[in-house]
């Protein structure tokens, strides 16, 4: 029992070890099918197919019904004397019959036949009922390790068709991408997307997998029409279990040509794209189902998969409304935009900053759910805030909430409120976040540290529209745009189990990735002017600029902690600075970490000596001696040259000692700053 993790593969081999522990000639095994209430026949030996497939046993009629509704076994040694058998076969004449019992449920019947009489014995029966209760036991084990394994799959599934859906905002690009990550992913034989076109008022197949050009150009339904044309007109899903057989199924396509080895165990699943009040079209899809395959689930799977499909619609019909209603002005001030390198509060002109300004301005007056993710520092608040103040709900609430700075135990009551008595010490009635940010948005900061448990509560904030504060057991509908920051990989979360797959199906309805500062080196002046002009006004501070040195270090630092660490440290020089202009002693903390990444990368910082004349030799100042030819080729320069390479030489290890800080360069070669600053000039260093 244990030697194969196929459900269907483990009956077949419990039959046949049945037939051969009592030595008779045929049998079969049954399952009970609840749905109509007959015993189904899974496998057979030395039975006649189209007999027992004509032959459908009610539960209670004949030997074997009797026994799946009794979950008695039963020993007949002489079927001709037995008033409750049923005959399926002209030469049996004993027949042993044993139910397989789990958790005292009886899921099926094992029933074994002779054309002998008195061919079995009690012991026979005793080890026959046994074996039957084990084998029930182990193959509801393996459906129930099929069905989760078929979860886990769709699951998987869901999240790949999530990447192609934000990666772009071309339709036909989403559809296609959708089908064939469904057919890839899940062998799902065929499917199609089929949309209503308002003009001439008939559903069109969009999208399909596995269809030639000819027949998706075939796939045209009125509404109401087959079983697609239904699905539309009604809004509620279905599934045909046998589509061969369905009176409404029309074929026009030639789906069944597809499926030649056996089209009566075709199964059809729809699912209708519903778009709040309106239905935009039917997701469809096909396949070949065993005695086990859970339809319900790839029913619930195809449904997000049309949820999911009518956000990309909205999506790209706002997309389309926004730019019917782009005027002139629009266009100018879009370029005025740009020119600045600004939007909203954001700074960049870095490719990546643009693209994602244009993201921004596209998603902002729609409703859909938006997560934002990136490392720690590069301003996805930010990014919200630009949402939000450049939506339609601007002039209303905009509430931010950080999920891992509250407790878990806190955080419920935060986001949903509580009423009076609730909890130890709810003193009083308090209205939660949601509720504050009613007709605006919220803003969920770190969402992958929300406990599961809140997660759930969320979702049905997002698929419900509505909230239930602690304590209560009255739900308050309430409007409002949910915008979600991560730096955690939200998808590895849920392959770990620790982030809700269906709540990141919702809130990943648009993704917008934050690049990290290092990515983008040509704003990094932008942001210095922005910073240095801002804290010089909060801190009253006349600093007209920064030194090229300076410039150049913060230029080659790698920031780590993005825009808000190239922030704090602005701040901090513009603070603590005494002078007009930064230099680069104003940013000291920054000197070891770029030397270090100078090490490791000696094209960043190298030094360029002071110039020989070509056929001179080459001077050996460490030994302290100067060869005659050496002197006679230094003729009318040999104080110059001489005085300059040492001079070099020794600021580049004074320089190098002391981590390019120049007030202690200047202090240790007994000099003042201004001179150390002139000698670098004149001697050309670079570092």
């Amino acid at each position: 029992m244990n030697s194969t993790q196929d459900p269907d593969g483990l009956l077949e081999l419990i039959l046949d070890r049945c037939i051969q522990i009592c030595g008779v000639e045929s049998g079969s095994l049954m399952l009970i099918d609840e749905k109509s209430g007959v015993l189904d026949v899974v496998t057979s030996r030395g039975m006649n197919q189209q007999v027992l497939r004509d032959t459908k046993l009610k539960i209670g009629q004949g030997i074997t019904g009797l026994a799946a509704s009794t979950g008695k076994a039963k020993l007949i040694n002489d079927v001709s004397k037995d008033p409750d058998y049923i005959q399926v076969k002209e030469d049996i004449k004993s027949e042993l019959v044993a139910p397989m019992i789990v958790e005292d449920g009886i899921i099926g019947i094992i029933s074994l036949d002779s054309n002998r009489l008195q061919a079995f014995t009690a012991e026979m029966l005793e080890i026959v009922s046994v074996l039957a209760n084990q084998a029930g036991q182990v193959f509801k084990n393996l459906q129930t390790i099929r069905n989760l394994e078929q979860k886990t799959k769709i699951q998987a599934t869901l999240i790949e068709i999530s990447k192609v859906v934000t990666t772009t905002l071309d339709l036909n690009e989403i559809f296609e991408g959708i089908m064939v990550t469904i057919d890839k992913s899940l062998r799902l034989e065929k499917g199609s997307i089929v949309l209503y076109n308002k003009e001439d008022g008939l559903l069109k197949i969009v999208a399909a997998s596995g269809l030639s050009p000819e027949e998706v150009e075939k796939g045209t339904y009125q509404p109401g029409e087959g079983i697609t044309g239904k699905v539309f007109e009604t809004g509620e899903p279905m599934i045909i279990e046998s589509v061969a057989n369905h009176p409404d199924f029309l074929n026009r396509v030639g789906y069944l040509s597809h499926f030649k080895h056996d089209p009566h165990n075709v199964s059809l699943l729809c699912a209708p794209i519903l778009s709040e009040q309106n239905i935009l079209g039917v997701v469809n899809a096909f396949i070949v189902q065993n005695k086990h395959t859970d339809l319900k689930s790839y029913l619930d799977f195809l449904q997000v998969v049309a949820s999911i499909t009518s956000q990309s619609i909205k999506i790209q019909n706002l997309v389309e409304e926004a730019k019917k209603e782009i005027s002139r002005e629009n266009i100018q001030l879009k370029r005025e935009l740009k020119n600045k390198y600004k939007f909203g509060t954001l700074i960049g002109k870095a490719t990546a900053m643009e693209k994602m300004f244009e993201k921004i301005q596209l998603v902002a007056d729609s409703r859909a759910s938006v997560l934002i993710t990136g490392e720690s520092g590069t301003g996805k608040e930010m990014i919200a805030n630009a949402i939000h103040y450049n939506s339609a709900r601007s002039e209303n609430p905009f509430i931010k909430i950080n999920c891992a700075a509250i407790p878990e135990n806190l955080l419920e009551s935060e986001l949903f409120g509580h009423k009076k008595g609730s909890f130890t010490g709810a003193v009083s009635d308090k209205k939660g976040k949601f509720e504050l940010a009613d007709t605006g948005s919220i803003f969920l900061d770190e969402i992958g540290e929300m406990d599961l448990n809140l997660q759930s509560k969320l979702l049905r904030v997002l698929q419900e529209r509505e909230i239930e504060a602690v304590g209560s057991t009255k739900a308050k509908k309430v409007d409002v745009r949910i915008i979600a920051a991560t730096n955690a990989e939200l998808e590895q979360l849920v392959a770990e189990k620790k982030f809700r797959a269906d709540l990141f199906y919702r809130l990943n309805v648009v993704k917008i990735n934050t690049p990290a500062l290092r990515e983008r080196t040509e704003d990094i002046p932008l942001l210095i002017s922005h910073f240095l002009d801002k804290y010089a006004k909060e801190n009253n501070k006349n600093i007209k600029g920064i030194s090229r040195e300076a410039s150049r270090l913060l230029l080659k630092y790698r920031w780590p902690g993005n825009v808000r660490e190239l922030e704090n440290v602005i701040e901090r020089a513009v603070v603590l600075s005494q002078d007009e202009l930064l230099t680069e002693d104003d940013f000291s903390d920054l000197v070891f970490s770029v030397d270090q990444h100078a090490e490791t990368n000696p094209e960043i910082a190298s030094v360029t000596h002071v110039e020989i004349p070509a056929n001179a030799e080459a001077l050996d100042l460490t030994s302290g001696k100067l060869t005659p030819g050496q002197l006679d080729n230094l003729d009318g320069k040999a104080m110059e040259i001489v005085v300059n390479e040492v001079e070099s030489r020794l600021i580049q290890y004074a320089m190098k000692k002391f981590r390019y800080t120049k007030t202690r360069v200047a202090k240790y070669l007994g000099i003042n700053r201004n001179t150390l600053d002139k000698k670098i000039k004149e001697l050309n260093i670079e570092y």
